[in-house]
């Protein structure tokens, strides 16, 4: 998956990272799909337990589709999660509200114009 380096760069992050010292603490189900939107991979990003894991969870605060593509756009600061919204290219069921603080980690690290 094209995404496997910006899920690894996120792992190593969180592995860093002080557990007193975050502003998220929500787990998140990912669903990983092809450009015709059939599923690649699922995989947890669970901020809770600083890790993030191939596989599916029952108890995620939000689920989250996305393409492969768009994921790496994305992560590599191509795009926004904002853009993707406003052109339906990804899909949130949840808690929107957790959401928003996992898309807020991204637009912080995003280029400048």
């Amino acid at each position: 998956m094209k995404s496997d380096e910006i899920i690894d760069k996120m792992r190593n992050k969180l592995q860093e990272s002080d557990p007193s010292n975050r502003s998220v603490t929500n787990v998140f189900q990912f669903h990983f799909t092809d450009s015709d939107g059939n599923l690649i991979k699922s995989m947890v990003f669970d901020f809770k337990e600083l890790n993030i894991y191939e596989g599916t969870c029952t108890d995620a605060d939000a689920e989250i589709t996305v393409s492969d593509e768009n994921f790496y756009l994305v992560g590599s600061k191509e795009t926004t999660f904002d853009d993707l919204l406003a052109n339906n290219n990804v899909k949130i069921d949840g808690d929107a509200e957790a959401f928003n603080k996992l898309k807020e980690k991204f637009r912080l690290n995003a280029k400048k114009e």
